[in-house]
């Protein structure tokens, strides 16, 4: 299979796109045809590609080809550009196929961001030297980056980096944040930086460099499965030696539950006031936010990464709407459900995962029992009053904290506050 094939032809058009905007500076909302087959446009004006200037009338054409056929251009076209996937017998005046966008790939280190997915295709690889200094897990990461969809977080959260130098992904479990933050360190390898995941704030110091550009991977800074409060406060206690070490060339990702980093930062602004340190809200990105685009090349590409018989493409297929929209729709369910797809699909994205159901029983009694009298509270949204009126009924301890106290353990993975 050609290399460019495993992109699947929307993030196929999505590189296309990018190239022709980079290398000619043309606005890709001038696309028209049908997305899965033909996207072309037409120029009365003259075009510069990479030196080259082409004569008008210039048709500029996106093909997604399955076989070697494609039909002539219509000849009132005096130059012809053609962007594809697969080699084609009439191919027009300039030809970005596999080979160009290839190297597009690997001369163009923005469009690696722009759509990380084309780091699968390993046309530009991990900076070797860079790479063996690093402890991120590299063959996990090259596993995710053939699944890996560049959501609205994953967009932020570039912009993010770039802005303050410090990221904070939060979100329940499953819902990407460790990918967003490996693949940023993928998409930083191939630029020759160093990444390391650390679990303690230690191994930052240990591993800082003044001289080399380095990304730092806090993944589960404070505890996600089991919030862990020791940890928190190591975190919390070197976060301003941690963010002044931060600039262009040193990065630091936290994903993580945001209370302790608003507390922290709470804290900072208070001591040494806001003049070097970001507004909590400035630099938290929530991993979750998923439209019905994001959902559906998520799906997509799980299923195309698995190999699937043709059975199973068609189950996928016949409930793909139903899949796309379920409530309890995460990346790590569909690619569990993906591994091995049966008949009852609904029941399959409802079933707590693993990492859900430890989170769980990581929790204290008291949370526990907060969430048994959410069940037993009044429908729809619950005021406070009303929840602690159902906790007393549950809390085998009357009620030792209040009610808003509980809340924030579980905001980001059992409960929505909302005001």
């Amino acid at each position: 299979m050609p290399a460019l094939d495993e992109l699947g032809w929307l993030q196929f058009e999505r590189l296309c796109e990018l190239v022709l905007e980079a290398d000619a500076g043309i606005d890709p909302t001038r696309w028209e045809g049908s997305a899965d087959s033909v996207r072309q446009f037409a120029s009365m004006d003259e075009l510069r590609f990479n030196g080259r200037i082409l004569v008008p009338p210039v048709l500029v054409r996106c093909l997604w080809r399955r076989d070697n056929d494609v039909a002539l251009p219509p000849g009132q076209f005096r130059s012809v550009i053609t962007f594809a996937n697969q080699p084609l017998a009439e191919v027009g005046d300039l030809v970005y196929g596999e080979a160009e966008l290839l190297d597009a790939i690997r001369r163009l280190p923005e469009l690696r961001f722009k759509l990380p997915a084309v780091l699968s295709l390993d046309a530009a690889p991990p900076d070797p030297d860079a790479l063996a200094r690093s402890t991120l897990d590299i063959e996990a990461t090259r596993e995710l980056a053939r699944v890996f969809v560049a959501t609205p977080a994953w967009h932020r959260a570039v912009a993010v980096l770039k802005a303050h130098h410090f990221l904070v992904l939060t979100g329940p479990p499953e819902m990407g944040k460790t990918a967003i933050a490996r693949m940023l360190g993928l998409a930083l390898l191939t630029e020759g930086w160093e990444v390391h995941e650390c679990t303690r704030p230690e191994q930052v110091e240990q591993r800082f460099d003044r001289a080399r550009p380095q990304l730092f991977i806090a993944d589960d800074a404070f505890g996600s499965t089991e919030y862990r409060p020791d940890a928190a406060e190591r975190w919390a206690g070197e976060l301003d030696r941690i963010l002044r070490a931060t600039d262009e060339r040193h990065w630091l990702v936290w994903t993580s539950r945001p209370a302790p980093l608003r507390a922290g930062l709470r804290r900072l602004h208070r001591e040494r006031g806001g003049e070097r340190f970001p507004n909590p809200a400035a630099v938290q990105v929530d991993a979750s936010a998923l439209g019905v685009e994001e959902r559906t090349l998520i799906l997509y590409r799980h299923a195309r990464a698995a190999g699937l018989t043709v059975e199973q493409r068609e189950l996928i297929l016949a409930n793909g709407a139903g899949i796309v929209e379920h409530p309890h729709f995460t990346p790590e369910r569909i690619r569990r459900f993906v591994a091995a797809p049966n008949g009852d699909v609904m029941a399959a994205l409802s079933e707590p995962t693993a990492a859900m159901a430890a989170s769980y029983r990581a929790l204290a009694l008291e949370h526990r029992e907060l969430l048994f009298a959410m069940l037993d509270a009044p429908p729809g949204p619950v005021a406070e009053r009303d929840l602690a009126t159902a906790l007393r009924r549950h809390a085998t301890s009357g009620l030792p904290k209040a009610p808003v106290d509980l809340v924030d353990r579980l905001a980001d993975h059992f409960l929505r506050v909302t005001t």
